[in-house]
């Protein structure tokens, strides 16, 4: 019985460690099997960790938006990419990264390494959208790919050329989400060292907040508390009530109409 005392710490981190990176190996869907045309490549993170990207192609000519997807935690970008597919028939061209460790990307996640992936691809989407033709250049996240956008945005200086930073069904520190659904229960192991600024000073340029009052992965008060504190002089809080809304299913209820709603607001950037 003392042996097992020892090691549970290590048990608990373990957990925590789970609870924090949800990845598999796993290929959930293929674009082809949608007829999108998209491209697959890797990309090397700033410690020359191999991370697998895929860039959804427009559907016309001469695309007006450049998106870059941070997406949520569990399983990887086959399952995640779907959710803003749809935005190839807007004039949108979209990239999807997998973090260390998920899919078929190198490596195995751990916070630092996560953010510096994260800030890899904020720089070469951005090295893309200089090179393009493109009138916008948006930063969509969901869940846990939220957090990490805004703690990576900390470190660029061409924050304010973002035509609109989306935080879908987000929070600021996977702590304080782990106190709030675990209660006094092992919170405290999970560490919030690699996370953003609480007051998100650098969150300047326009900025679209979405959150389920019926979310219960990631609870509306964390997507209220970074609206409040936030300061964009430009920004939106999309508060869904709908009975079906849920955790970032946004664009998968009511028949499309927030599709509709989403790109009326881009263009009017």
């Amino acid at each position: 019985m003392a042996s097992f005392f020892k090691i549970l710490p290590l048990l608990l981190l373990m957990s925590c460690t789970n609870l924090l990176y949800q990845p598999d190996r796993y290929l959930h869907a293929d674009p082809h099997a949608y007829g999108i045309n998209f491209k697959e490549y890797y990309v090397r993170s700033y410690d020359g960790t191999r991370l697998l990207s895929w860039e959804l192609k427009s559907n016309t000519p001469n695309p007006e938006n450049l998106v870059l997807m941070f997406h949520g935690n569990a399983q990887n970008l086959s399952s995640h990419a779907f959710n803003l597919a749809w935005m190839t028939e807007k004039k949108s061209d979209v990239i999807v990264f997998d973090y260390r460790g998920y899919g078929l990307s190198e490596g195995t996640p751990y916070p630092r390494g996560v953010v510096e992936d994260g800030l890899r691809f904020l720089q070469l989407a951005y090295d893309k959208f200089k090179e393009g033709n493109y009138k916008r250049f948006i930063i969509y996240t969901q869940s846990f790919g939220g957090d990490v956008a805004m703690r990576a945005l900390e470190e660029v200086q061409w924050r304010n050329e973002i035509s609109l930073l989306v935080l879908d069904s987000t929070f600021i520190s996977p702590q304080e989400v782990a106190r709030t659904k675990l209660g006094g229960l092992f919170w405290w192991l999970m560490s919030s060292e690699y996370t953003a600024n609480p007051s998100l000073p650098h969150l300047t340029m326009p900025l679209l907040v979405i959150h389920s009052k019926n979310d219960i992965v990631v609870p509306i008060k964390f997507g209220e508390e970074i609206f409040k504190v936030a300061p964009a002089t430009k920004k939106t809080f999309w508060k869904l009530e709908d009975p079906e809304s849920f955790h970032g299913n946004v664009f998968f209820i009511k028949k499309g109409e927030y599709r509709e709603q989403f790109m009326k607001l881009v263009n009017l950037l």
